[in-house]
């Protein structure tokens, strides 16, 4: 397929595929008799990899990088040493930011069963030390979570 319907189905556009060419993160796979680009599912491929390792942190000069440390020959040990260390560093990114999301998370889960307790409050101040002292969805009161500390207060 030429190049709009390959960006079209792949979700990119024509001016991104040109781009990766002129880095030399992908080529079409062949060229018409009149001189276009043709695309097939080897470019979807590499595309999804490409997309992949962006979704993981890499910029495009180190995606490069990994595409082209592979020799002609196939990968050698030190290809592997390289991907070892790339991958090992954007694992322990991956893993911190999962660790960031689990405590937001969790700010957010112990907000939500404050905020849905006190939508059922006949109190006139809500959220107040003073006036909620004795509510069960507010002791012990380490467990208010510093969002809406700070908000409130």
């Amino acid at each position: 397929m030429q190049i709009g319907e390959f960006a079209k189905q792949a979700g990119v556009s024509v001016r991104a595929i040109r781009y990766y060419e002129e880095l030399g993160l992908m080529r079409p796979e062949k060229r018409s008799p009149g001189g276009f680009r043709l695309y097939g599912p080897e470019n979807h491929k590499k595309l999804a990899v490409i997309n992949f390792l962006k979704e993981m942190g890499l910029s495009l000069t180190e995606i490069r990088e990994i595409l082209l440390a592979k020799k002609a020959s196939g990968g050698d040990k030190s290809t592997v040493a390289f991907l070892l260390r790339v991958f090992s560093e954007k694992l322990q990114l991956v893993e911190s930011r999962i660790e960031a999301l689990n405590a937001m998370k969790t700010e957010l889960v112990n907000a939500l069963r404050i905020l849905r307790s006190c939508e059922n409050c006949g109190r006139e101040v809500l959220l107040d030390a003073l006036s909620c002292g004795d509510c069960v969805s507010l002791l012990p009161t380490e467990e208010v979570p510093d969002t809406l500390r700070v908000i409130l207060h």
